[in-house]
């Protein structure tokens, strides 16, 4: 039952969250409004704003909140650690300063389908040295990987606020908008740059489920099945790195998603299953949804990042758990 009424509950959030996007912004639009543009019988000018700016606008945030949920839920599975998140580790911060060294130095308007590329080879460098300082005995522990991933984003933040600093003026205020985290500005072609890759990861971390689930119960346990541990762990590494790295190169660092929805949707499935998985990347979306809806109407004029949204709901939590778990 209570499974049950957490989908009905997602679903009505997803729909809500959904219609408000697309009618709340500088300019708003009732309802009915937003009736007649999909009857097409609305003025050019709703047509315009709903299709060509909300739109997209309503999909990068449950795309990118669904990614980073995702990532997030692997991630503790792999490392056996609740707090465990792509911001945390440094994920984001890697995908983010190779991103914002292209667009700063790089970018081209012609060539904008790298950025996912460029946000992974980011990615996988961050991880790269999380791994190394957090290992011991070639083994992960949950613990020290934490501490590294804290180490590295910092380091890595550090360095891309050098490199803020040094990009050139027109450049500026674009990229600080990007590393805050907004998801204002973003086009069809965002969605386009983001759509295939959950299409074709997240069935295949679905088909692999069973195994995921396996290693909840701990490395040892799951070498005792059968499980081919490293080969596993590596599978389910280079897929959340991928995940959270795309997610970023497109709507912006972005944390703690990763950390929230995996635990929000373990409380109502109570237990780590394909299903677990599926309710995270919702909760994920709809975090975001939510997250982009408040940043536009928080301030009188203009508006607020969806990233500083999530953070100011999710350092709290953050906080809240460790002192749990301590």
């Amino acid at each position: 039952m209570r499974k049950k009424i957490g989908w009905l509950s997602l679903l009505l959030l997803l729909i809500l969250g959904a219609s408000l996007s697309l009618t709340v912004g500088t300019i708003p639009l009732t309802f009915g409004d937003l009736v007649r543009v999909f009857q097409h019988t609305a003025t050019a000018g709703q047509q315009l704003i709903v299709f060509d700016f909300r739109f997209p606008r309503l999909i990068v945030s449950i795309l990118a909140g669904m990614g980073l949920a995702v990532s997030g839920y692997l991630f503790q599975t792999i490392t056996h650690n609740d707090l465990a998140d792509p911001g945390i580790l440094g994920i984001n911060a890697g995908a983010g300063l190779t991103v914002l060294l292209y667009l700063g130095f790089f970018a081209t308007g012609e060539n904008s389908w790298y950025l996912p590329l460029i946000a992974c080879v980011g990615s996988f460098i961050a991880t790269g040295l999380v791994y190394y300082f957090g290992r011991q005995a070639e083994r992960i522990t949950p613990n020290r990987l934490l501490l590294a991933g804290v180490a590295v984003n910092a380091g890595i933040s550090a360095l891309t606020l050098i490199g803020t600093i040094q990009v050139s003026r027109d450049n500026y205020q674009f990229v600080t908008a990007w590393l805050a985290g907004t998801i204002w500005g973003t086009t069809q072609e965002h969605v386009w740059l983001l759509l295939p890759w959950l299409i074709c990861l997240l069935p295949l971390i679905l088909l692999k489920g069973r195994s995921l689930e396996i290693l909840e119960f701990g490395d040892d346990i799951a070498v005792g099945l059968g499980i081919k541990l490293k080969r596993t762990q590596l599978f389910f590494l280079i897929c959340a790195v991928c995940l959270a790295a795309v997610s970023v190169s497109i709507a912006g660092s972005i944390s703690f998603i990763g950390l929230i929805a995996p635990h929000i949707a373990r409380q109502l499935t109570g237990r780590k299953n394909n299903q677990t998985l599926v309710m995270a990347a919702v909760i994920g979306g709809i975090l975001l949804l939510f997250s982009d809806i408040l940043a536009r109407v928080i301030l009188p004029d203009g508006e607020m990042a969806a990233g500083i949204i999530v953070s100011l709901i999710g350092a709290p939590y953050f906080i809240f758990q460790l002192m749990k778990k301590s």
